[in-house]
């Protein structure tokens, strides 16, 4: 028997055998994708290390975020009081005597105060909303995904 003559010479059906080169190349091509499977396995484990380290700091990072929330609601609550305080005054002043310069120039300086305050808490709000969203939108994207990799 020659190189060529071992049982993958022989085909019952018929068609063309194969020869021993062939299933040797066709092993082999096996061979290098196994090592690319485990190339992407590789890949995968720390992608996955990666996603344990984000999820660690996420967890982490909640109760500051919690804290910086329930300090946003009580300088909010504040300036609220604040406002209802100066409102108060506000009609205070118009239902009394007329306004003489002296009053309403004092009146004028607490309005813009106030005007001054409210804009930053606007602006800290809205920054508050703009994270808050963007945190949001992250996540739903992620979630999403992971729905997506369990139905496959």
């Amino acid at each position: 028997m020659g190189k060529n003559s071992g049982p993958a010479d022989k085909n019952p059906t018929g068609s063309p055998p194969l020869k021993i080169e062939d299933l040797h190349r066709e092993v082999s091509e096996w061979c290098s994708e196994h090592d690319i499977w485990l190339k992407d396995i590789d890949l995968w484990r720390r992608e996955q290390r990666l996603v344990k380290l984000i999820l660690y700091k996420m967890e982490r990072a909640l109760p500051d975020q919690n804290d910086s929330l329930d300090e946003h609601t009580k300088i909010i609550r504040n300036h609220k009081q604040r406002i209802g305080t100066y409102e108060k005054k506000f009609q205070d002043l118009i239902a009394g005597d007329k306004l003489y310069p002296g009053k309403f120039d004092a009146l004028w300086e607490e309005h813009q105060l106030q005007k001054n305050l409210h804009l930053r808490e606007r602006e800290r709000h809205e920054s508050f909303r703009h994270s808050h969203l963007a945190a949001m939108s992250e996540l739903n994207r992620l979630t999403r995904a992971l729905e997506q990799a369990e139905r496959q």
